[in-house]
């Protein structure tokens, strides 16, 4: 008798391997990203389980919550849809653009119907006692205990394929 040569079950299994290697590298999961800007390396991600987040943060001058209004677009631009503040003075709008409205409530500073779009944004991770959370799908991530103090980095959405995904730095809610 004679073996059956193991040709076809070597190329079956090589396309095999080729097909999931290739599918880790597709970009599939859409994600929040943190970009370090000195290695440009991702430096911590989020699932996007919900298109809309926000940034709070201690205004540098003011010493006052700042809290900024985002949501996802399709094709993966950002949005800003709102902004929540106490002060008008130094970096804060003591007004509404064209097509938003403006408004006052106990104290607080209101500016709702933003339309501002832009690909990507820079953080800066100030090196002082001061909050900075980004917050999404009801947790709230205090990013000056996940990234470095004193370094910016690009925040932006992209879809990560399943080895980038593996590769970065993920963050545990408060």
């Amino acid at each position: 008798m004679q073996a059956k040569p193991m040709q076809p079950f070597l190329i079956s299994l090589l396309v095999l391997i080729l097909l999931i290697s290739a599918a880790a590298l597709v970009p599939i999961k859409r994600s929040y990203v943190f970009i370090d800007n000195r290695t440009e390396q991702i430096a911590l991600q989020l699932p996007v389980e919900d298109p809309l987040f926000q940034i709070k943060y201690i205004h540098s001058i003011h010493l006052s919550e700042v809290l900024e209004s985002y949501k996802v677009l399709k094709d993966d631009r950002l949005q800003m849809t709102g902004m929540e503040y106490e002060d008008f003075n130094i970096g804060m709008p003591s007004n509404a653009g064209d097509g938003e409205t403006f408004g006052e409530k106990d104290g607080k500073y209101f500016i709702t119907g933003m339309k501002r779009e832009l690909p990507n944004f820079r953080i800066f991770i100030g090196d002082i006692d001061a909050g900075l959370s980004f917050i999404s799908n009801g947790y709230e991530y205090d990013l000056k205990k996940t990234l470095v103090r004193g370094q910016s980095y690009t925040f932006q959405v992209q879809r990560l394929s399943l080895i980038q995904q593996l590769r970065g730095v993920n963050i545990d809610e408060q």
